[in-house]
């Protein structure tokens, strides 16, 4: 390889290294914001329920996109509430069954308890 082209080479790869050094920083230093979803189980109907399901399926798609992160997910309803062990897939969220009153004092003490949250609720808020 004559000089040139040893240049040449060591040139595109140290610009391929800087380009992904950087890369790799604003990465580290710009992580995807971090949510809580909280789903209110409480009785809704169908065609409400299912605009709450294409709520949450838009936020899996940005969580499978990597433009946020779902940290987890809660169902609750005025019976009790539930930590999801893993982050459910849309479906899995539309085919939830609703039941139950509406509980304020519960949904506001999870808003409070999770102040990076999203609230999906028939309620108005």
């Amino acid at each position: 390889m004559n000089k040139l082209n040893r240049k040449l080479v060591i040139t595109l790869g140290l610009g391929w290294l800087g380009f992904c050094l950087v890369g790799s920083a604003i990465a580290f230093a710009l992580p995807p914001t971090q949510i809580t979803i909280l789903i209110d189980r409480s009785f809704c109907p169908q065609d409400k329920w299912q605009a709450i399901a294409s709520a949450y399926n838009d936020l899996y798609q940005q969580h499978q996109n990597r433009d946020l992160q779902i940290k987890e997910v809660i169902t609750f309803s005025d019976i009790g509430q539930e930590i999801l062990s893993t982050i459910p897939a849309p479906d899995a969220v539309r085919s939830l069954n609703t039941y139950g009153r509406s509980n304020q004092e519960r949904q506001k003490q999870l808003l409070s308890t999770y102040p990076q949250s999203k609230l999906l609720s028939c309620q108005s808020p």
